[in-house]
């Protein structure tokens, strides 16, 4: 998510129709991801391109942020606040913008065609954000509003908070966040399970394969040694059947002389 452009530019009155259309709160405790819906219309008869930025792109994450709405419908926009410390982390100078531009007869939308709109044909939108801090024991529910960043110097306002509760469809958009960042973490947890079991299977067949090596190594000296004592027995074998041959002729000469 890009950072909102510095610079003055033409302006053009919004098409879309925000909801709401100039704040943004959260509501806290702020110590767990903290989610504001954006809600934007798009009541003519042409296809809007739009973008949603902020001054503070790793403090917030925006789904989505950015596309194409048809006419006379709805996108529902989750921009979810990053856990933080209000007492240490001042987030008053944080702010949206919105940006719109309509498509071209004829085109499909794709990201390309911001690059050929003029200032002219933008439609800018801002938003501030308000951090509603819940009552405690001690003082009442407060509200700190972000003054315009134009200003110098931010002034902090109180006003009472009223709990309101999302939709059902925002906050089933938000368990579908939820839970798909849950996946992502235990199948990054399993592929580090299996790549450590890779690394133990790996040295294991290696030290089989080092034992295996050696065995075969010490297995020809032993037939060697084997088969030249079977030769040697052969030997021995062959020289006795000759003496044996050698008494039996002498004999059988005798006899016959």
């Amino acid at each position: 998510m890009a950072h909102e452009p510095s610079g003055k530019m033409t302006k053009t009155e919004q098409a879309l129709v925000l909801d709401p259309p100039s704040e943004l709160h959260f509501k806290g405790p702020f110590s767990e991801v903290t989610t504001s819906y954006l809600k934007l219309t798009n009541p003519t008869d042409k296809l809007i391109g739009f973008k949603v930025k902020t001054t503070a792109p790793k403090t917030y994450c925006v789904r989505p942020n950015g596309g194409v709405i048809v006419p006379k419908k709805t996108v529902s926009v989750a921009v979810m606040l990053q856990p933080f410390d209000p007492e240490n982390d001042d987030r008053s100078r944080d702010k949206f913008m919105v940006q719109s531009m309509y498509v071209p007869d004829g085109e499909n939308y794709h990201d390309s065609l911001w690059h050929d709109v003029p200032p002219e044909g933008l439609m800018n939108s801002k938003l501030k954000c308000v951090f509603d801090i819940p009552a405690s024991s001690s003082s009442e529910a407060t509200e700190v509003k972000a003054e315009v960043i134009e200003q110098p110097k931010v002034k902090a306002k109180v006003v009472q908070v009223q709990e309101s509760k999302p939709s059902d469809t925002e906050a089933a958009e938000t368990k579908k966040l939820h839970d798909e960042y849950k996946k992502l973490k235990s199948e990054l947890n399993d592929v580090r399970a299996e790549n450590s079991s890779l690394k133990e299977e790996g040295l294991r067949l290696r030290r089989m394969y080092d034992s295996r090596t050696k065995a075969t190594s010490a297995k020809p000296e032993s037939e060697m040694h084997h088969s030249s004592v079977k030769k040697q027995l052969f030997s021995n074998y062959l020289l006795v059947i000759a003496i044996f041959i050698f008494i039996l002729g002498f004999f059988i000469g005798k006899f016959i002389l």
